[in-house]
Protein backbone atom coordinates (compact mmCIF):
# COMPACT_ATOMS: atom_id res chain seq x y z
CA UNK A 1 0.00 0.00 0.00
CA UNK A 2 2.88 2.31 0.82
CA UNK A 3 4.54 1.57 -2.52
CA UNK A 4 1.34 2.31 -4.42
CA UNK A 5 1.05 5.70 -2.72
CA UNK A 6 4.63 6.61 -3.66
CA UNK A 7 3.98 5.62 -7.29
CA UNK A 8 0.89 7.84 -7.46
CA UNK A 9 2.78 10.81 -5.97
CA UNK A 10 5.62 10.39 -8.44
CA UNK A 11 3.24 10.29 -11.34
CA UNK A 12 1.62 13.54 -10.20
CA UNK A 13 4.96 15.36 -10.07
CA UNK A 14 5.89 14.58 -13.69
CA UNK A 15 5.34 17.68 -15.93
CA UNK A 16 2.98 17.12 -18.81
CA UNK A 17 3.80 18.73 -22.19
CA UNK A 18 1.33 18.60 -25.09
CA UNK A 19 0.36 20.40 -28.36
CA UNK A 20 -3.26 21.22 -29.01
CA UNK A 21 -4.65 21.46 -32.51
CA UNK A 22 -7.96 23.03 -33.50
CA UNK A 23 -8.92 22.22 -37.05
CA UNK A 24 -5.81 20.05 -37.47
CA UNK A 25 -4.64 16.65 -36.22
CA UNK A 26 -0.99 17.64 -36.59
CA UNK A 27 -0.42 20.78 -34.51
CA UNK A 28 2.99 22.43 -34.89
CA UNK A 29 2.71 24.81 -31.94
CA UNK A 30 1.47 24.65 -28.37
CA UNK A 31 -1.86 25.92 -29.72
CA UNK A 32 -2.39 25.54 -33.48
CA UNK A 33 -5.66 27.02 -34.79
CA UNK A 34 -6.53 26.30 -38.42
CA UNK A 35 -9.53 28.52 -38.95
CA UNK A 36 -11.05 31.82 -37.91
CA UNK A 37 -10.69 33.08 -34.36
CA UNK A 38 -13.63 34.61 -32.53
CA UNK A 39 -12.84 37.03 -29.70
CA UNK A 40 -15.32 38.81 -27.51
CA UNK A 41 -16.46 42.21 -28.78
CA UNK A 42 -18.31 44.80 -26.72
CA UNK A 43 -19.53 48.29 -27.60
CA UNK A 44 -20.10 50.82 -24.84
CA UNK A 45 -21.30 54.44 -24.76
CA UNK A 46 -20.44 55.47 -21.19
CA UNK A 47 -17.69 54.76 -18.67
CA UNK A 48 -16.99 51.07 -18.07
CA UNK A 49 -14.45 48.63 -16.67
CA UNK A 50 -12.77 46.04 -18.86
CA UNK A 51 -13.63 42.58 -17.61
CA UNK A 52 -11.98 39.21 -17.92
CA UNK A 53 -14.43 38.30 -20.70
CA UNK A 54 -13.63 41.35 -22.86
CA UNK A 55 -11.14 41.53 -25.70
CA UNK A 56 -12.24 44.28 -28.11
CA UNK A 57 -13.91 47.38 -26.68
CA UNK A 58 -15.57 49.92 -28.98
CA UNK A 59 -16.60 53.34 -27.65
CA UNK A 60 -19.66 54.83 -29.40
CA UNK A 61 -20.75 57.48 -26.91
CA UNK A 62 -21.38 61.18 -27.51
CA UNK A 63 -19.67 62.53 -24.37
CA UNK A 64 -16.35 61.93 -22.62
CA UNK A 65 -15.97 58.55 -20.92
CA UNK A 66 -13.41 56.31 -19.22
CA UNK A 67 -12.58 52.66 -19.66
CA UNK A 68 -10.74 51.27 -16.65
CA UNK A 69 -8.31 48.38 -17.02
CA UNK A 70 -8.30 45.63 -14.37
CA UNK A 71 -5.47 45.00 -11.92
CA UNK A 72 -2.50 43.97 -14.09
CA UNK A 73 -1.06 41.72 -11.40
CA UNK A 74 -3.88 39.25 -11.71
CA UNK A 75 -3.99 38.92 -15.51
CA UNK A 76 -0.48 38.69 -16.93
CA UNK A 77 -0.57 38.29 -20.71
CA UNK A 78 -4.14 39.54 -21.10
CA UNK A 79 -4.70 41.71 -24.22
CA UNK A 80 -7.29 44.44 -24.81
CA UNK A 81 -7.93 46.40 -28.01
CA UNK A 82 -9.77 49.68 -27.38
CA UNK A 83 -11.07 52.05 -30.08
CA UNK A 84 -12.75 55.46 -30.01
CA UNK A 85 -15.42 55.03 -32.69
CA UNK A 86 -17.60 57.97 -31.69
CA UNK A 87 -19.17 59.85 -34.61
CA UNK A 88 -19.99 62.91 -32.49
CA UNK A 89 -18.34 66.19 -33.47
CA UNK A 90 -16.23 67.31 -31.77
CA UNK A 91 -15.03 63.83 -30.86
CA UNK A 92 -15.44 63.11 -27.12
CA UNK A 93 -12.27 62.02 -25.31
CA UNK A 94 -12.02 58.39 -24.23
CA UNK A 95 -9.67 57.93 -21.27
CA UNK A 96 -8.02 54.56 -20.73
CA UNK A 97 -7.26 54.37 -16.98
CA UNK A 98 -5.61 51.85 -14.64
CA UNK A 99 -6.21 50.64 -11.10
CA UNK A 100 -3.92 50.45 -8.06
CA UNK A 101 -1.64 53.27 -9.37
CA UNK A 102 -0.46 51.08 -12.21
CA UNK A 103 0.79 52.56 -15.50
CA UNK A 104 0.36 52.28 -19.25
CA UNK A 105 3.84 52.54 -20.76
CA UNK A 106 4.84 54.59 -17.73
CA UNK A 107 1.78 56.89 -17.78
CA UNK A 108 -1.16 56.77 -15.43
CA UNK A 109 -3.68 57.07 -18.26
CA UNK A 110 -4.01 57.21 -22.03
CA UNK A 111 -6.28 59.53 -24.05
CA UNK A 112 -7.97 58.49 -27.29
CA UNK A 113 -9.14 61.87 -28.55
CA UNK A 114 -9.46 61.33 -32.30
CA UNK A 115 -12.11 59.55 -34.25
CA UNK A 116 -10.96 56.01 -35.10
CA UNK A 117 -7.98 56.21 -32.71
CA UNK A 118 -7.11 52.77 -31.34
CA UNK A 119 -4.73 51.17 -28.83
CA UNK A 120 -3.81 47.58 -27.98
CA UNK A 121 -2.40 46.92 -24.48
CA UNK A 122 -1.06 43.82 -22.72
CA UNK A 123 -0.46 43.10 -19.03
CA UNK A 124 3.08 42.15 -17.98
CA UNK A 125 1.83 41.08 -14.54
CA UNK A 126 2.64 44.43 -12.93
CA UNK A 127 1.61 47.16 -15.39
CA UNK A 128 0.14 47.61 -18.86
CA UNK A 129 2.19 47.97 -22.03
CA UNK A 130 1.14 49.42 -25.38
CA UNK A 131 1.57 46.90 -28.18
CA UNK A 132 0.25 49.13 -30.97
CA UNK A 133 -1.62 52.38 -31.39
CA UNK A 134 -2.69 54.81 -34.06
CA UNK A 135 -5.60 56.15 -35.99
CA UNK A 136 -7.38 53.75 -38.28
CA UNK A 137 -7.74 55.64 -41.54
CA UNK A 138 -9.52 54.73 -44.73
CA UNK A 139 -9.21 56.87 -47.84
CA UNK A 140 -12.15 59.12 -48.45
CA UNK A 141 -13.50 59.52 -51.97
CA UNK A 142 -11.79 56.32 -53.09
CA UNK A 143 -13.18 53.31 -54.96
CA UNK A 144 -11.31 50.09 -55.70
CA UNK A 145 -12.65 48.81 -59.01
CA UNK A 146 -12.45 45.04 -59.47
CA UNK A 147 -15.54 44.72 -61.66
CA UNK A 148 -17.98 46.98 -63.48
CA UNK A 149 -20.26 46.71 -60.44
CA UNK A 150 -17.81 48.94 -58.54
CA UNK A 151 -18.39 51.80 -60.99
CA UNK A 152 -21.42 54.09 -61.02
CA UNK A 153 -24.38 52.67 -62.93
CA UNK A 154 -24.45 53.83 -66.56
CA UNK A 155 -27.12 56.27 -67.67
CA UNK A 156 -27.91 56.27 -71.38
CA UNK A 157 -24.79 54.18 -71.95
CA UNK A 158 -22.44 56.54 -70.07
CA UNK A 159 -20.75 55.90 -66.73
CA UNK A 160 -20.30 59.31 -65.12
CA UNK A 161 -17.66 59.10 -62.42
CA UNK A 162 -18.42 60.84 -59.14
CA UNK A 163 -16.65 64.20 -59.05
CA UNK A 164 -13.67 64.36 -56.70
CA UNK A 165 -13.29 60.58 -56.50
CA UNK A 166 -10.25 58.41 -57.20
CA UNK A 167 -11.03 55.12 -58.96
CA UNK A 168 -8.32 52.47 -58.78
CA UNK A 169 -8.57 49.77 -61.43
CA UNK A 170 -7.50 46.35 -60.17
CA UNK A 171 -7.21 43.74 -62.92
CA UNK A 172 -8.94 43.71 -66.30
CA UNK A 173 -12.26 45.54 -66.60
CA UNK A 174 -14.22 45.03 -69.82
CA UNK A 175 -16.70 47.84 -70.48
CA UNK A 176 -19.68 48.11 -72.77
CA UNK A 177 -20.46 51.66 -71.64
CA UNK A 178 -18.60 54.92 -72.15
CA UNK A 179 -16.85 56.80 -69.33
CA UNK A 180 -17.28 60.47 -68.50
CA UNK A 181 -14.19 61.26 -66.43
CA UNK A 182 -15.94 64.22 -64.77
CA UNK A 183 -12.65 65.54 -63.41
CA UNK A 184 -11.81 62.29 -61.60
CA UNK A 185 -8.59 60.40 -61.08
CA UNK A 186 -8.62 56.99 -62.83
CA UNK A 187 -5.54 54.96 -61.95
CA UNK A 188 -3.96 51.55 -61.81
CA UNK A 189 -1.02 50.17 -59.89
CA UNK A 190 0.46 48.01 -62.67
CA UNK A 191 -0.02 49.20 -66.25
CA UNK A 192 0.65 45.71 -67.61
CA UNK A 193 -2.12 44.06 -65.61
CA UNK A 194 -4.60 46.83 -64.76
CA UNK A 195 -6.61 47.30 -67.95
CA UNK A 196 -9.69 49.03 -69.30
CA UNK A 197 -11.05 47.37 -72.44
CA UNK A 198 -13.88 48.94 -74.44
CA UNK A 199 -15.67 46.19 -76.38
CA UNK A 200 -18.56 47.71 -78.43
CA UNK A 201 -18.25 48.20 -82.19
CA UNK A 202 -19.23 51.87 -82.01
CA UNK A 203 -18.68 54.83 -79.73
CA UNK A 204 -15.70 55.55 -77.54
CA UNK A 205 -14.36 54.67 -74.11
CA UNK A 206 -13.80 58.26 -72.93
CA UNK A 207 -16.47 60.78 -73.83
CA UNK A 208 -17.91 64.14 -72.82
CA UNK A 209 -16.74 67.65 -72.04
CA UNK A 210 -14.91 67.00 -68.76
CA UNK A 211 -11.23 66.27 -68.23
CA UNK A 212 -9.49 64.25 -65.54
CA UNK A 213 -6.46 62.05 -64.95
CA UNK A 214 -5.77 58.61 -66.44
CA UNK A 215 -2.66 56.96 -65.03
CA UNK A 216 -0.82 53.62 -65.04
CA UNK A 217 -3.31 51.62 -67.11
CA UNK A 218 -3.51 49.68 -70.34
CA UNK A 219 -6.26 51.18 -72.52
CA UNK A 220 -7.81 49.21 -75.36
CA UNK A 221 -10.58 49.88 -77.89
CA UNK A 222 -9.89 47.11 -80.38
CA UNK A 223 -13.29 46.56 -82.01
CA UNK A 224 -13.75 47.98 -85.50
CA UNK A 225 -15.82 51.16 -85.29
CA UNK A 226 -14.73 52.06 -81.77
CA UNK A 227 -12.45 54.80 -80.46
CA UNK A 228 -10.53 55.33 -77.28
CA UNK A 229 -11.11 59.10 -76.99
CA UNK A 230 -13.84 61.38 -78.28
CA UNK A 231 -13.53 64.39 -76.00
CA UNK A 232 -14.76 67.94 -76.63
CA UNK A 233 -13.42 69.67 -73.53
CA UNK A 234 -14.45 73.00 -72.09
CA UNK A 235 -11.94 75.84 -72.24
CA UNK A 236 -10.96 75.46 -68.56
CA UNK A 237 -10.72 71.67 -68.52
CA UNK A 238 -7.45 69.75 -68.25
CA UNK A 239 -6.61 66.18 -69.24
CA UNK A 240 -3.60 64.29 -67.86
CA UNK A 241 -2.73 60.93 -69.41
CA UNK A 242 0.42 59.49 -67.87
CA UNK A 243 2.37 56.22 -67.60
CA UNK A 244 -0.13 54.33 -69.76
CA UNK A 245 -0.07 51.73 -72.50
CA UNK A 246 -2.44 52.41 -75.39
CA UNK A 247 -2.69 49.22 -77.38
CA UNK A 248 -4.58 47.59 -80.26
CA UNK A 249 -6.99 50.50 -80.76
CA UNK A 250 -8.75 50.77 -84.08
CA UNK A 251 -8.74 54.53 -83.54
CA UNK A 252 -7.04 56.27 -80.63
CA UNK A 253 -9.46 59.09 -81.34
CA UNK A 254 -9.89 62.82 -80.75
CA UNK A 255 -9.01 65.19 -77.93
CA UNK A 256 -10.54 68.56 -78.74
CA UNK A 257 -10.43 71.78 -76.74
CA UNK A 258 -9.28 72.11 -73.16
CA UNK A 259 -6.81 74.34 -71.39
CA UNK A 260 -4.01 71.87 -70.62
CA UNK A 261 -3.69 68.56 -72.47
CA UNK A 262 -0.73 66.67 -71.01
CA UNK A 263 0.27 63.21 -72.27
CA UNK A 264 3.43 61.89 -70.58
CA UNK A 265 5.30 58.58 -70.85
CA UNK A 266 2.72 56.77 -72.97
CA UNK A 267 3.52 53.66 -75.03
CA UNK A 268 1.52 53.14 -78.23
CA UNK A 269 1.49 49.59 -79.56
CA UNK A 270 -0.41 48.03 -82.47
CA UNK A 271 -2.91 50.84 -83.06
CA UNK A 272 -4.56 51.16 -86.49
CA UNK A 273 -5.18 54.93 -86.40
CA UNK A 274 -3.51 57.42 -84.10
CA UNK A 275 -4.74 60.41 -82.14
CA UNK A 276 -5.95 63.85 -83.25
CA UNK A 277 -5.42 66.94 -81.12
CA UNK A 278 -7.63 69.88 -82.03
CA UNK A 279 -7.83 73.46 -80.73
CA UNK A 280 -5.96 72.80 -77.48
CA UNK A 281 -4.72 75.84 -75.59
CA UNK A 282 -1.65 74.11 -74.16
CA UNK A 283 -0.66 70.77 -75.71
CA UNK A 284 2.18 69.01 -73.89
CA UNK A 285 3.47 65.70 -75.26
CA UNK A 286 6.31 64.30 -73.17
CA UNK A 287 8.15 61.09 -74.07
CA UNK A 288 5.59 59.49 -76.37
CA UNK A 289 6.74 56.05 -77.54
CA UNK A 290 5.19 55.19 -80.92
CA UNK A 291 6.41 51.72 -81.81
CA UNK A 292 6.78 50.37 -85.34
CA UNK A 293 3.63 48.25 -84.97
CA UNK A 294 1.38 51.33 -85.24
CA UNK A 295 -0.28 52.24 -88.54
CA UNK A 296 -1.76 55.42 -89.99
CA UNK A 297 -0.96 58.89 -88.71
CA UNK A 298 0.36 58.74 -85.17
CA UNK A 299 -0.31 62.34 -84.08
CA UNK A 300 -2.40 64.82 -86.06
CA UNK A 301 -2.63 68.46 -85.01
CA UNK A 302 -5.60 70.48 -86.24
CA UNK A 303 -6.80 74.04 -85.65
CA UNK A 304 -5.55 76.73 -83.29
CA UNK A 305 -3.11 76.25 -80.40
CA UNK A 306 -1.50 78.44 -77.78
CA UNK A 307 1.55 76.33 -76.97
CA UNK A 308 2.66 73.00 -78.44
CA UNK A 309 5.48 71.13 -76.70
CA UNK A 310 6.56 67.72 -78.00
CA UNK A 311 9.67 66.58 -76.18
CA UNK A 312 11.59 63.30 -76.09
CA UNK A 313 10.39 59.84 -76.99
CA UNK A 314 10.31 58.43 -80.51
CA UNK A 315 8.07 57.85 -83.53
CA UNK A 316 8.95 54.73 -85.54
CA UNK A 317 6.83 54.88 -88.68
CA UNK A 318 6.93 52.10 -91.28
CA UNK A 319 5.97 52.50 -94.93
CA UNK A 320 4.54 48.97 -94.93
CA UNK A 321 1.85 50.23 -92.52
CA UNK A 322 1.38 53.56 -94.35
CA UNK A 323 2.50 55.22 -91.14
CA UNK A 324 3.21 58.92 -90.57
CA UNK A 325 4.94 60.20 -87.46
CA UNK A 326 3.24 63.60 -87.15
CA UNK A 327 0.87 65.67 -89.29
CA UNK A 328 1.02 69.45 -88.80
CA UNK A 329 -0.68 70.38 -92.06
CA UNK A 330 -3.97 71.15 -90.32
CA UNK A 331 -2.61 73.76 -87.89
CA UNK A 332 -4.16 77.15 -88.62
CA UNK A 333 -2.36 79.14 -85.91
CA UNK A 334 -0.02 78.98 -82.92
CA UNK A 335 -0.30 82.06 -80.75
CA UNK A 336 2.79 81.51 -78.59
CA UNK A 337 5.23 78.78 -79.56
CA UNK A 338 5.71 75.29 -80.91
CA UNK A 339 8.62 73.09 -79.83
CA UNK A 340 9.60 69.69 -81.20
CA UNK A 341 12.83 68.60 -79.57
CA UNK A 342 14.75 65.39 -78.87
CA UNK A 343 12.08 63.16 -80.40
CA UNK A 344 13.68 60.50 -82.59
CA UNK A 345 11.90 60.01 -85.93
CA UNK A 346 12.75 56.54 -87.16
CA UNK A 347 11.71 54.03 -89.80
CA UNK A 348 10.85 53.95 -93.49
CA UNK A 349 7.49 55.71 -93.23
CA UNK A 350 6.64 59.39 -93.56
CA UNK A 351 8.15 61.36 -90.73
CA UNK A 352 6.26 64.66 -91.10
CA UNK A 353 3.26 65.68 -93.16
CA UNK A 354 3.06 69.43 -93.66
CA UNK A 355 5.56 72.17 -92.87
CA UNK A 356 6.53 73.97 -89.69
CA UNK A 357 5.73 77.68 -89.42
CA UNK A 358 8.11 80.24 -87.96
CA UNK A 359 6.48 79.68 -84.55
CA UNK A 360 8.21 76.31 -84.32
CA UNK A 361 11.59 75.28 -83.03
CA UNK A 362 12.38 71.84 -84.43
CA UNK A 363 15.49 70.03 -83.30
CA UNK A 364 14.98 66.27 -83.47
CA UNK A 365 16.95 63.28 -84.79
CA UNK A 366 15.66 62.35 -88.23
CA UNK A 367 14.32 65.84 -89.03
CA UNK A 368 15.89 68.95 -90.49
CA UNK A 369 16.57 71.51 -87.78
CA UNK A 370 14.15 74.40 -88.07
CA UNK A 371 14.44 77.32 -85.68
CA UNK A 372 15.08 81.05 -85.72
CA UNK A 373 18.71 80.49 -84.74
CA UNK A 374 19.44 78.98 -88.16
CA UNK A 375 17.48 81.54 -90.21
CA UNK A 376 19.43 82.52 -93.33
CA UNK A 377 19.06 84.07 -96.75
CA UNK A 378 21.03 85.22 -99.79
CA UNK A 379 20.31 87.36 -102.84
CA UNK A 380 22.37 88.25 -105.89
CA UNK A 381 22.11 90.64 -108.84
CA UNK A 382 20.75 89.22 -112.08
CA UNK A 383 20.20 92.44 -114.05
CA UNK A 384 22.18 95.65 -113.53
CA UNK A 385 20.71 99.15 -113.62
CA UNK A 386 22.36 102.55 -113.22
CA UNK A 387 21.86 104.05 -109.77
CA UNK A 388 21.43 107.82 -109.82
CA UNK A 389 21.99 110.26 -106.96
CA UNK A 390 20.05 113.45 -106.35
CA UNK A 391 23.16 115.18 -105.07
CA UNK A 392 26.50 114.79 -103.39
CA UNK A 393 26.48 112.75 -100.14
CA UNK A 394 22.85 111.81 -100.69
CA UNK A 395 22.39 108.05 -100.04
CA UNK A 396 20.11 105.97 -102.25
CA UNK A 397 19.26 102.30 -102.48
CA UNK A 398 21.32 100.37 -105.03
CA UNK A 399 19.15 99.53 -108.04
CA UNK A 400 18.99 96.33 -110.07
CA UNK A 401 17.05 93.09 -110.32
CA UNK A 402 17.95 90.50 -107.69
CA UNK A 403 17.13 86.85 -107.14
CA UNK A 404 16.96 85.28 -103.66
CA UNK A 405 18.16 81.76 -102.83
CA UNK A 406 18.75 79.62 -99.74
CA UNK A 407 15.96 81.25 -97.78
CA UNK A 408 14.93 79.91 -94.36
CA UNK A 409 12.70 82.16 -92.29
CA UNK A 410 13.88 84.94 -94.56
CA UNK A 411 12.00 86.30 -97.59
CA UNK A 412 12.76 88.67 -100.46
CA UNK A 413 9.69 90.03 -102.22
CA UNK A 414 11.53 93.25 -103.20
CA UNK A 415 14.81 93.69 -105.10
CA UNK A 416 17.87 94.20 -102.92
CA UNK A 417 15.99 93.40 -99.70
CA UNK A 418 16.10 90.49 -97.24
CA UNK A 419 13.26 90.31 -94.68
CA UNK A 420 13.54 88.34 -91.43
CA UNK A 421 10.40 86.21 -90.93
CA UNK A 422 11.31 84.47 -87.67
CA UNK A 423 9.58 84.96 -84.32
CA UNK A 424 12.56 85.51 -82.04
CA UNK A 425 14.64 88.68 -82.05
CA UNK A 426 18.24 87.68 -82.76
CA UNK A 427 21.56 88.95 -84.10
CA UNK A 428 22.70 88.20 -87.63
CA UNK A 429 26.02 88.41 -89.40
CA UNK A 430 25.58 90.39 -92.61
CA UNK A 431 27.91 90.15 -95.59
CA UNK A 432 27.55 92.12 -98.80
CA UNK A 433 29.74 92.57 -101.85
CA UNK A 434 29.55 94.83 -104.92
CA UNK A 435 31.50 95.59 -108.08
CA UNK A 436 30.95 99.08 -109.53
CA UNK A 437 31.68 101.12 -112.67
CA UNK A 438 31.22 104.82 -113.39
CA UNK A 439 31.22 106.77 -116.63
CA UNK A 440 33.29 109.56 -115.08
CA UNK A 441 36.80 109.58 -113.63
CA UNK A 442 37.99 110.20 -110.11
CA UNK A 443 34.76 109.42 -108.30
CA UNK A 444 34.34 108.42 -104.65
CA UNK A 445 31.49 106.16 -103.53
CA UNK A 446 30.50 104.86 -100.09
CA UNK A 447 28.36 101.77 -99.43
CA UNK A 448 26.31 100.84 -96.35
CA UNK A 449 23.94 98.26 -94.92
CA UNK A 450 20.57 99.85 -94.17
CA UNK A 451 18.10 98.38 -91.67
CA UNK A 452 14.46 99.31 -92.21
CA UNK A 453 15.63 102.31 -94.30
CA UNK A 454 18.08 103.53 -91.63
CA UNK A 455 21.85 103.62 -92.15
CA UNK A 456 24.09 101.39 -90.06
CA UNK A 457 27.18 103.62 -89.97
CA UNK A 458 29.42 100.83 -88.71
CA UNK A 459 28.97 99.06 -92.05
CA UNK A 460 30.45 101.86 -94.22
CA UNK A 461 32.92 100.90 -96.95
CA UNK A 462 34.35 103.35 -99.56
CA UNK A 463 36.02 103.11 -102.97
CA UNK A 464 37.58 105.42 -105.57
CA UNK A 465 37.23 104.96 -109.32
CA UNK A 466 40.20 106.73 -110.92
CA UNK A 467 39.12 106.55 -114.55
CA UNK A 468 35.92 106.12 -116.44
CA UNK A 469 36.82 102.52 -117.28
CA UNK A 470 37.75 101.42 -113.75
CA UNK A 471 35.78 98.69 -111.99
CA UNK A 472 35.95 98.70 -108.21
CA UNK A 473 34.97 95.93 -105.79
CA UNK A 474 34.47 95.86 -102.04
CA UNK A 475 32.96 93.80 -99.23
CA UNK A 476 30.59 95.09 -96.55
CA UNK A 477 30.22 93.30 -93.21
CA UNK A 478 28.45 94.02 -89.94
CA UNK A 479 26.31 92.49 -87.21
CA UNK A 480 22.69 93.51 -86.91
CA UNK A 481 19.80 92.69 -84.56
CA UNK A 482 16.57 91.85 -86.35
CA UNK A 483 13.03 91.30 -85.13
CA UNK A 484 10.11 89.90 -87.09
CA UNK A 485 9.66 91.73 -90.44
CA UNK A 486 12.83 93.80 -90.08
CA UNK A 487 14.75 94.05 -93.37
CA UNK A 488 18.19 94.97 -94.70
CA UNK A 489 19.37 96.48 -98.01
CA UNK A 490 22.57 97.80 -99.62
CA UNK A 491 22.66 101.55 -100.15
CA UNK A 492 25.29 103.86 -101.66
CA UNK A 493 26.21 107.54 -101.88
CA UNK A 494 28.42 109.56 -104.23
CA UNK A 495 30.74 111.65 -102.08
CA UNK A 496 32.16 113.46 -105.13
CA UNK A 497 29.13 114.82 -106.97
CA UNK A 498 25.72 113.69 -108.15
CA UNK A 499 26.84 111.52 -111.09
CA UNK A 500 25.47 107.98 -111.39
CA UNK A 501 27.13 104.59 -111.08
CA UNK A 502 26.34 101.06 -112.21
CA UNK A 503 26.59 98.11 -109.83
CA UNK A 504 27.47 95.16 -112.04
CA UNK A 505 27.52 92.47 -109.33
CA UNK A 506 25.91 92.40 -105.89
CA UNK A 507 25.56 89.75 -103.18
CA UNK A 508 23.85 90.09 -99.81
CA UNK A 509 23.75 87.34 -97.16
CA UNK A 510 22.47 87.11 -93.60
CA UNK A 511 22.97 84.15 -91.28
Amino acid sequence: MKNLFVLIVCACTVSVSAQIGIGTTSPTSTLDVRGSLSLNYRAFSSSTTASSTDNTLLFTGNSAATVTLPDATGCAGRVYSIKNASTTSPVPVLTVATTSSQTIDGSSALLLSSNKSIVTVVSDGANWNIMSSGIVKARNNFVLVQSTADLPAPVAGIITLVSGTTYEINGTIVLTSKINLNGCYLIGKDANNDKLIYSPSSGELFTGTKGGTIKTLTLVASTTGSKLFNLDLGSTESLLVRDNIIASCKDVGLVKGGNIIFFSVVSYVGNTTGITYENNNNLLLDNMAWFSTNAGTFEKLVGSFGVIEKLGGFSHSMSSLSATGIDVSGITSISDAGNLKNTAFLGTGTKVNGSFSSKWEVEAPGLTTEKDDVATGNLYLTSANATSFSGVNTPTKVLGTTTAVGLFRVSSATNNRLVYDGSKTRRFSVTGSVSVTSSSANKYFSFYIYKNGVKLPESEQAMRLSTGVDKGSLTITCTVQLSTNDYIEIWAENTSDGSSMTVETLNLTIK
